[in-house]
């Protein structure tokens, strides 16, 4: 499940950023991810559950400020500018991140 999540993140941002790279950490983070939890599958086998955990969380919350932050009223961003689309997938990758997380401490 990490594997799969981390490609299609990368693809996912690489795609919706192409031409018009936004301020770096705002997709740099999504990168970081993919490190991390590829890093935590291919790399780290002693650790790989703590890797994992700290993959998925760390998704979960970047996944969780993605997502609420255009129904702050002080933010300056409004619903109309954000597309449905890209709230539902960035929901979706909030649900997988949390299931990740589940999934990891039950292997635990």
């Amino acid at each position: 499940m990490a594997i799969v999540f981390s490609l299609v993140l990368a693809i996912v941002e690489t795609y919706l950023n192409w031409g018009d790279w936004q301020f770096a950490p705002l997709w740099m983070v999504d990168y970081l991810i993919v490190i991390v939890l590829l890093l935590g599958v291919f790399v780290c086998k002693q650790n790989q559950n703590k890797i994992l955990l700290l993959g998925w969380s760390f998704s979960a919350g970047v996944m969780y400020m993605a997502l609420f932050l255009p129904f702050d009223l002080v933010s300056g961003l409004t619903l109309v500018q954000e597309d449905i689309n890209i709230l539902f997938a960035i929901g979706l990758a909030l649900g997988i991140s949390l299931i990740g997380i589940v999934l990891t401490i039950i292997d635990n």
